[in-house]
């Protein structure tokens, strides 16, 4: 913690992770929103690519929970971290936060 003059310094901060029901992962924590939103944005992309892999395999293999992954490519495929809902499966979120520098 930093003091001036007697007074605390925060900062705010951008939390880039995914949760769940069940989970909370912190992935990265940025200076920046532009810096998060580009970590968001990759990690949302690897959560896709994913839920794209398991939709393929799912089809080839003639399962019938193919409609949950092909909701979930629908919900990944969302680029506004404000709008994106991909429950009950990862979410990738940007959180802000205020820290004492």
């Amino acid at each position: 913690m930093y003091v001036t003059g007697g007074r605390v310094i925060t900062m705010k901060v951008y939390i880039v992770g995914d949760d769940g029901p069940e989970h909370n992962n912190v992935i990265s924590i940025h200076k920046t929103y532009n810096g998060a939103l580009k970590g968001w944005n990759e990690r949302r992309l690897e959560l896709l690519k994913d839920a794209i892999s398991s939709l393929r395999r799912t089809k080839r293999e003639g399962k019938h929970w193919c409609e949950m992954y092909e909701r979930m490519v629908k919900n990944l495929s969302c680029k506004d971290p404000e709008k994106i809902d991909n429950y009950p499966h990862e979410t990738p979120y940007i959180r802000q936060m205020e820290i004492e520098k």
